[in-house]
């Protein structure tokens, strides 16, 4: 009894389907996902000093270089109370943070966020020095302005909002009559 042969056209065919999606997805498994890169999705930087830990910290400042107000959180995940020194430009302030706890900057009754003398404007970095027990370091934080409506409330002297239309040149309409 002689039986057909079957087709050996499928198992080639099946094989060289099987390579073609390796070949295909092959720089999965050589390339970085970037689903896996851990970041700090805000807008202010995230660090760490000694056992605290900087969250989101950023200066909102205008652009008349004066005054710069802290914004963010800084964690005490430790047992001890620690106290946090913050110096930028010209200004320094000191902090005490109890153990287990936070400080949130932008908190209205937190009367030292307020950093005076910071030169830099709304769009630059200045370099904050941290220091928490003897542990020291130096971040490179923004400086963002109150363009964005969740920190108008933080701008040192109050948001003005920028003119909506161009003021209109003087002595005349557009066309110079």
């Amino acid at each position: 009894m002689n039986v057909a042969p079957k087709n050996r056209a499928q198992p080639l065919v099946a094989a060289g389907a099987a390579l073609a999606m390796l070949a295909v997805s092959g720089c999965n498994f050589t390339a970085p996902q970037s689903t896996t890169a851990v970041y700090a999705p805000s807008d202010g930087i995230v660090e760490d000093v000694g056992p605290v830990l900087l969250r989101n910290i950023l200066i909102i400042g205008t652009d008349d270089e004066s005054d710069g107000r802290l914004v963010g959180t800084a964690f005490n995940p430790s047992d001890d109370d620690v106290d946090l020194s913050i110096r930028a430009g010209g200004a320094t302030t000191t902090v005490t943070i109890e153990g287990g706890s936070e400080l949130r900057f932008e908190d209205e009754t937190f009367d030292d966020a307020t950093l005076a003398g910071v030169e830099e404007v709304p769009g630059s970095l200045v370099d904050v020095e941290f220091q928490v027990d003897g542990d020291q370091a130096t971040y490179a934080v923004p400086v963002l302005d109150g363009a964005l409506e969740e920190y108008r409330d933080y701008v040192p002297g109050g948001y003005t909002a920028p003119p909506s239309e161009p003021a209109a040149p003087e002595g005349g309409d557009e066309e110079g009559e």
